[in-house]
C-alpha cells in the first residue's frame, strides 16, 4: 500500500466491505458510533439563530437532511425529516449520505498524496497511466482543474456500446472506451474550465494503476484510515445493493434506483456524514495527511468558473468578506451536499440532504451562519 514512507502506523478500525473489521451492516447501522470529541458549544443565541434557519428551510421544503457548523473549537449539529420517508425513519446526524461531487475532494487528495510522495507528477502525461486512452496530450493538472476538453461521461451518446451482461454497473475503465467513440465535436477547449466528471474517473484509475490497488482500498488506507472517518466508504453496490442504504436519495420525494452509472468511482460515490466531514477538516489543517506545501499547490486557483470564483485542484475557491473559502458542492440522484472550509479562519460547514426539492440552499447564508 502506497503511503509516506517511514510512518508508522497505529491500530485503527476502518470501514469497508468483505474482510475487514467493521461488517457493512455495522457500518449502515452506525447511529450511536459519534465521537464528536472534545469541542465546545456554541453560544445559546447562535445556536438557535442555525437551528432556526434549517428548521424554516425544512418547512419550506428545501432542506431534507443533517447540518454541522464549526468555529474556532465550537459545533453546533442538527437534522431534520425522513431518511427513508416509505418507513418514516427520522433522519440522524449520524446518518451516511452519499456525497456526490463533495466526493472529487478524496480524489484529488489521493492524487496529491502520491504526488507530494514522489509516485506521480501533477504535470504528468496522463497518456503515461493511461495509455489506451486516444488523447494523448493531456495533464493530470488538466484533470484536477477541469481543464482538458473532455466530454462529460453522463451526456454522451451511448450508442453501440453494451455493458457486459455478467454487471450492470460501469467500470471505469468502460468510460475509456465511452469517450475513444466520441466524436470530437463532444469535447470543448482544452485550457479552459469545462467541469466534466470523466476527469475525475480517470484520476480514480490512475490512482489504481500507480498504486495496484482498488480506489476503494486506496481510499480507506491513506486517507478514512489517517482523518479517523471510521465509516466514511466509497459506495459498491455489487457487494451492497443501493437499496440497503438507510438513508435514500429523493426528487420531490419519488426515490431513485440504481442506475449503470454507480459504478464508477473518483467522481462520486463516497458516503460519509457530518461528523466524519469534520474529521476531514481538521485532518487538512495539519500537515499529517498533506504537506504544507502540497495543500499550498492544492488550493491554488487554476481556472476561472465565473465572477470572483475559481477551480483549484479538486476544490472550488473563492474570497467572500477578504476570507479565502475552499469548497465543493454535489447533486447526485436525490442528494445535495455542501463541503465548505476557511482557510483564513479556523471554520467549517456541512450540509448533506436527500431530497431534490427547490433551490439549492444559498450558500452566502450558510457562511453568514458562521459570522
Amino acid at each position: 500500500m502506497l503511503r509516506k514512507k517511514g510512518i508508522i502506523a497505529w491500530l485503527f478500525l476502518i470501514c469497508a466491505w468483505g474482510n475487514l473489521n467493521l461488517s457493512a451492516q455495522q457500518i449502515l447501522n452506525n447511529r450511536n458510533a459519534v465521537a464528536i470529541g472534545d469541542y465546545h458549544s456554541f453560544s445559546d443565541t447562535t445556536a438557535e439563530k442555525i437551528h432556526k434557519y434549517f428548521d424554516f428551510h425544512h418547512r419550506i421544503g428545501d432542506f431534507n437532511g443533517s447540518y454541522l457548523m464549526f468555529k474556532n473549537d465550537s459545533v453546533v449539529y442538527g437534522s431534520k425529516g425522513w431518511a427513508i420517508r416509505s418507513n418514516r425513519d427520522s433522519i440522524e446526524p449520524s446518518n451516511l449520505f452519499q456525497l456526490a461531487s463533495v466526493s472529487k475532494v478524496f480524489t484529488a487528495i489521493s492524487v496529491m498524496i502520491l504526488h507530494q510522495d514522489g509516485y506521480l507528477n501533477i504535470d504528468d502525461s496522463v497518456h503515461w497511466y493511461i495509455p489506451e486512452l486516444n488523447n494523448n496530450d493531456l495533464t493530470i493538472r488538466e484533470l484536477l482543474s477541469h481543464t482538458s476538453g473532455l466530454p462529460d461521461y453522463f451526456y454522451v451518446g451511448y450508442k453501440g456500446y453494451q455493458i457486459p451482461e455478467s454487471r450492470v454497473h460501469l467500470k471505469n475503465e468502460d468510460v475509456i472506451d465511452i469517450i475513444n467513440k466520441q466524436s470530437r465535436r463532444k469535447y470543448t477547449r482544452k485550457g479552459y474550465y469545462h467541469y466534466s466528471n470523466t476527469n475525475y474517473v480517470f484520476l480514480s484509475l490512475i490512482v489504481e494503476r500507480v498504486s495496484k490497488v482498488d480506489f476503494r482500498e486506496y481510499f480507506r488506507q491513506n486517507i478514512a484510515r489517517y482523518a479517523d472517518m471510521k465509516y466514511t466508504h466509497i459506495c459498491n453496490f455489487d457487494s451492497l445493493p443501493l437499496i440497503n442504504y438507510p438513508v435514500q436519495g429523493y426528487d420531490h420525494w419519488n426515490v431513485y434506483d440504481d442506475i449503470m452509472f454507480n459504478g464508477t468511482t473518483g467522481d462520486k460515490g463516497v458516503y460519509s456524514n457530518v461528523f466524519e466531514m469534520l474529521n476531514l477538516d481538521r485532518a487538512l489543517r495539519g500537515n499529517y495527511l498533506l504537506h504544507e506545501a502540497t495543500k499550498k499547490e492544492m488550493f491554488t486557483p487554476q481556472t476561472l468558473t465565473s465572477a470572483n470564483a475559481y477551480y483549484a485542484l479538486g476544490w472550488r475557491v473563492k474570497w467572500i468578506d477578504g476570507k479565502k473559502w475552499v469548497f465543493h458542492n454535489g447533486w447526485w440522484k436525490g442528494f445535495r451536499t455542501y463541503f465548505w472550509r476557511c482557510l483564513d479562519e479556523d471554520k467549517s460547514f456541512v450540509v448533506l440532504t436527500n431530497n431534490v426539492q427547490g433551490r439549492f440552499l444559498p450558500t452566502i447564508e450558510l457562511v453568514s451562519l458562521l459570522n
